[in-house]
């Protein structure tokens, strides 16, 4: 997915996320902001929205000297949902169809983005995903590829989201399945690293492997040969969160058996996948002209 005009506001709405992870002075916000704002006229519009945003907020932790500003703030959205955990689980495990309860959780568990939405609402996007379910949904060929797969990836998203992931990873290994689940490599934003999946215990659930850097969704071209090959290797892969969607969207490694998972926060985005702002999101891959 390419950049539109729209997507350069959010690169600085996410910079002040971090400064107010951060506990930032307003003076030393203000210098840093007219710093990051000069890169916004030169970044690769061909380049995905979620990449643009990794290289301004990455120059912006570097101006901070901050490497990781959300890490109390992911360490308190871990515990959080580690709380709701045994509550969401019965929930699946009572469910008619457990492995489509287990679907709907992992995506309202995306909500949890301190990036875009600084405000979220645990309870009613569960509340959303119980309800009113998702606007696109592919589910019975995910069931096709899942009764065939031996090795499925997932793509991470958030902390605190990993959490709800689980409850995923605890339906699809009911199939025998060989389950990989990729975080980044180094901190940014909220997104999880091999510390909240140790910490939230993924990496009892599954092979937890990094994708080799610290960028927002998916860039291939940073990525590890260790995802890459797992990508490759994958029978099945589930993309979670807005930023994975971005950069994989319509990618010729991505193919058919690649299946989105997340919540459109961004109009453009929304409008790309053919739903609403908001939706909830589960859809297979296309291949773009």
């Amino acid at each position: 997915m390419e950049c539109v005009a729209e997507c350069s506001p959010c690169y600085l709405k996410q910079v002040i996320s971090a400064f107010e992870a951060a506990g930032l002075p307003q003076e030393r916000q203000r210098e840093i902001i007219k710093e990051v704002s000069k890169m916004i006229p030169d970044v690769d519009d061909t380049k995905s929205p979620a990449e643009n945003s990794s290289i301004v907020l990455l120059e912006a932790y570097r101006l901070m000297a901050v490497d990781d500003p959300f890490k109390e703030a992911k360490e308190r959205s871990n515990a959080f949902a580690m709380e709701l955990y045994p509550k969401l689980r019965g929930m699946v495990l009572n469910d008619q169809d457990p492995l489509m309860m287990a679907i709907k959780m992992a995506a309202a568990g995306n909500i949890i983005d301190m990036g875009i939405l600084r405000d979220f609402d645990v309870d009613k996007s569960i509340e959303d995903a119980l309800s009113i379910g998702f606007a696109l949904c592919d589910y019975e060929q995910f069931k096709a590829f899942l009764n065939r797969a031996r090795k499925i990836l997932i793509v991470g998203d958030n902390s605190g989201e990993i959490v709800f992931d689980k409850l995923l990873v605890e339906q699809l290994k009911r199939y025998h399945v060989h389950i990989i689940y990729s975080v980044k490599s180094g901190p940014i934003l909220n997104d999880s690293t091999v510390e909240d999946a140790t910490m939230v215990g993924m990496d009892r659930m599954a092979d937890v492997i990094e994708n080799g850097n610290r960028y927002l969704g998916t860039v291939l071209n940073a990525c590890s040969e260790e995802f890459i090959q797992a990508y490759k290797e994958a029978d099945l892969v589930i993309s979670k969160g807005q930023g994975n969607y971005e950069s994989l969207e319509g990618k010729e490694i991505a193919g058919d058996k690649t299946f989105f998972i997340f919540r459109a926060k961004c109009p453009w985005v929304a409008k790309r996948a053919g739903v609403n702002y908001m939706d909830l999101v589960f859809c297979q891959n296309r291949m773009r002209d």
